[in-house]
């Protein structure tokens, strides 16, 4: 008897026996979270020439109550472009159903259900750097000044006016209610309660470099830029407790996007100036690699779907993702939807049809909404 044989035959057995076993423990960790989908198996497969044209026009929007109304420009059947104009940065507010952008100088318009739309504040923010929203839409804190000066400062969609934060501030963010809001200095992390504008310190800490995310009632999320040539971190602080926690040390080119409720999020890392896509939970745990590479700024994930801007190509040499960050490097995506609970993939996009590189991902209604960085428009792709 070839006992040689036999001893392979009967490890691939275990293998596979393994393999099933860890799939149908993973399957069921899924369905108890409401479907996860991590891994591309069905449908059509995304694969990773960028086109350097690029295009800018400008538009007249009136100020206070005037208004002016503007149709979506048809770019293909399902593509339109929603807003003809470069966009800084845009969110949709909740509570009075508008859809706000900042232009590039900062000042801040609304477009209304009926399409029409009116500048509500006509202020001017010199080297804009960064618009964060809360959940609901209804405030946003813009950094500016940047990076000689940096200065952060509130908008109230409701009063449509500016309050700014004390000079020092180094990254701020809303708490998931919208009612308050915590921000790092050079030597506290403290908590502003946007009713009755009290301040508390809640712990002293330097966050020199440390992004702050809010997902959860008394946990806070600490995070580094993302950078190839750095090691990354991201921890959490209980804000209850005042117990600092690492949840992810050191890894090269640390990016993430998370989900709204911050349960999940979509990491990109490098090991050995590698790139690598996963799907993590809230403890930095792998749930699911991704089969492609994309930056996590190019997805977005919802109840029960992730939509993500693909690169058709991501040349070989350059410095990923920095150069994406730093503008040296653009892409053309095809757009794709994942099914969450079946792991069903669709092409919702052909990049060959425009060149598209989207960013800030949001849905509205039936389609899905995106920033074009070859021109900083906002495109509406209906997804119906």
């Amino acid at each position: 008897m070839d006992y040689k044989r036999v001893i392979k035959i009967f490890a691939i057995v275990l293998l596979i026996a393994g393999l099933g076993v860890g799939i149908y423990y993973f399957w069921n960790w899924i369905n108890s979270k409401g479907g996860v989908f991590g891994v591309i198996g069905k449908g059509e497969t995304p694969t990773t020439s960028v086109t350097e044209a690029t295009t800018e026009t400008t538009i007249t929007t009136t100020t206070g109550t005037e208004t002016e109304t503007q149709s979506p420009e048809t770019v293909t059947q399902k593509l339109s472009i929603l807003i003809n104009s470069p966009v800084f940065e845009y969110w949709l507010n909740t509570k009075d159903n508008g859809l706000y952008f900042a232009n590039l100088n900062g000042q801040i318009i609304k477009i209304n259900s009926d399409g029409s739309r009116r500048m509500v504040s006509s202020q001017n923010l010199s080297n804009l750097h960064e618009i964060i929203f809360s959940g609901d839409g209804s405030l946003a804190i813009a950094e500016f000044n940047y990076p000689q000066l940096p200065t952060f400062s509130v908008f109230s969609a409701s009063s449509t006016s500016w309050s700014p934060l004390p000079t020092g501030v180094l990254s701020a963010a809303f708490s998931p209610d919208s009612k308050k809001m915590t921000y790092t200095d050079q030597s506290a992390l403290r908590v502003l309660d946007l009713t009755t504008q009290k301040t508390t310190e809640i712990q002293k800490m330097t966050q020199v470099g440390l992004k702050i995310s809010w997902f959860k009632e008394n946990e806070v999320l600490l995070k580094t830029d993302p950078s190839i040539e750095s090691n990354g971190r991201l921890y959490s602080f209980d804000l209850k407790n005042k117990i600092l926690k690492t949840i992810i040390d050191g890894e090269f080119g640390l990016d993430i996007n998370w989900s709204k409720n911050g349960d999940i999020g979509i990491k990109l890392n490098s090991m050995e100036r590698t790139p690598k896509l996963t799907l993590i939970d809230n403890l930095g745990v792998t749930i699911a690699n991704f089969t492609f590479l994309t930056v996590p700024e190019k997805c977005l994930i919802e109840t029960s779907k992730i939509y993500c801007g693909v690169p058709k190509n991501i040349k070989a040499g350059i410095v990923f993702p920095d150069d994406y960050y730093k503008n040296k490097e653009y892409f053309v995506d095809d757009i794709f939807e994942l099914d969450l609970p079946t792991g069903k993939i669709t092409k919702l996009f052909d990049g060959n049809e425009v060149a598209i590189d989207a960013s800030n991902l949001k849905i509205k209604d039936s389609s899905l909404l995106f920033i074009n960085r070859y021109d900083d428009k906002v495109y509406s792709l209906k997804l119906d």
